[in-house]
């Protein structure tokens, strides 16, 4: 995508949050409480909650993270450091953990995810949760996940504990989700030629340093590009989360497409991707704000230079290799779309948004 608008400079504040708890600052170290939320197949369904340091007797907000991993890896602590984005801004964190491929396919993970939501609304009062302020965050699969369960009606994926809860959420930060399955493999081929190089490496667990940026003139580092399993694969994430071949099961893809479900009650989006992602290519998110905005819904779309797919599992991103030039497009649900270019931290965007709609 190509925009031709001048270069604007995001807001003093907007640039240096991703730096706000800086070195030696003294602050009260958010609480973690472990928790079940359900119980699946004799087996308990945990999240991390993470509770800020404020004045008790308020109401937090909540963040729900949703870890990604190829709907068949990763855990509740793959991701950032959840103290720091962003229980020390003041949002209850919720980190879960969700039930796997190949023992389990669509849609079994978003009911776990919507199950979430509503176990955070039922027991709100316990842990000084603000039930009408919880907003989605997913990365890769997770992002997937949020996207689906916070456009799907209700009644849909829903499970079933906690039923007389809502499982709507206010928000929803879509970071390099897939979208739309079949076309994955042809958006990929279209994308190569312009696949940017990665400025920097992130660790795939999430909560390190990461490596330093990469070398000037090196190359690229391994990634889900031409010797990667082609999407279509029967072997490939998507082929499994089916449970069966993409391109032999048109209604599955349909039905585990957040973009089925885009509707007037979509809740506003960030979508967040890397012009570096050999993984997913950015058209899915591309195709997701293209269906959100011909509802009339509100959403960004964020389309990051340089950074390569899982970019927020690495904690100091931002120090290390922002702020980053974005390609900017923004929907507000009425009137025109406005485009812009402008420097920011990843994660500096993200409170932003968090911020705006929690807050």
């Amino acid at each position: 995508m190509s925009l031709r608008s001048r270069t604007v400079w995001a807001p003093l504040a907007l640039l240096l949050a991703g730096g706000a708890v800086a070195a030696g600052r003294q602050t009260p170290a958010p609480e973690l409480r472990t928790l079940a939320y359900a119980t699946r197949d004799g087996a308990e369904l945990k999240l991390d909650l993470y509770l800020p340091p404020s004045a008790s007797g308020t109401k937090s907000p909540v963040i729900l993270f949703l870890h990604g991993g190829g709907w068949s890896g990763g855990t509740r602590t793959t991701g950032p450091d959840f103290t720091r984005y962003f229980a020390q801004d003041g949002f209850a964190m919720a980190s879960i953990e969700y039930r796997l491929t190949p023992a389990i396919t669509f849609p079994s993970n978003v009911e776990d995810v919507r199950t979430a939501v509503r176990w955070l609304k039922a027991n709100a009062a316990a842990h000084g949760l603000d039930p009408e302020r919880i907003c989605l965050w997913g990365t890769s699969a997770g992002g997937h996940l949020a996207a689906v369960a916070s456009l799907a009606p209700r009644g849909m994926f829903e499970g079933t504990d906690n039923l007389t809860q809502s499982s709507a959420v206010q928000c929803v930060l879509d970071a390099y989700g897939p979208t739309r399955f079949d076309v994955m493999d042809a958006q990929t081929q279209a994308e190569r030629a312009d696949l940017q190089r990665p400025v920097v490496e992130i660790a795939v667990g999430g909560r390190g340093r990461g490596a330093p940026p990469a070398a000037p003139g090196g190359p690229p580092p391994a990634g889900r590009g031409a010797a990667a399993t082609p999407h279509d694969d029967p072997a490939s994430p998507e082929s499994r989360l089916l449970g069966a071949p993409v391109q032999s099961a048109a209604d599955r893809v349909r039905a585990a497409s957040p973009i089925t479900y885009v509707g007037p009650g979509a809740p506003p989006f960030l979508i967040m991707h890397g012009l570096a992602d050999s993984s997913v290519p950015h058209g899915q998110s591309v195709l997701l704000y293209d269906a959100l905005k011909a509802a009339g819904r509100p959403v960004t779309l964020r389309l990051v230079d340089g950074l390569p797919h899982t970019f927020f599992n690495r904690t100091d991103l931002d120090e290390a290799a922002g702020p980053f030039a974005m390609q900017v497009r923004e929907y507000g649900g009425e009137g025109a779309e406005v485009r812009r270019v402008e420097r920011a931290g990843v994660f500096a965007a993200a409170r932003d948004f968090f911020r705006r709609h929690l807050k």
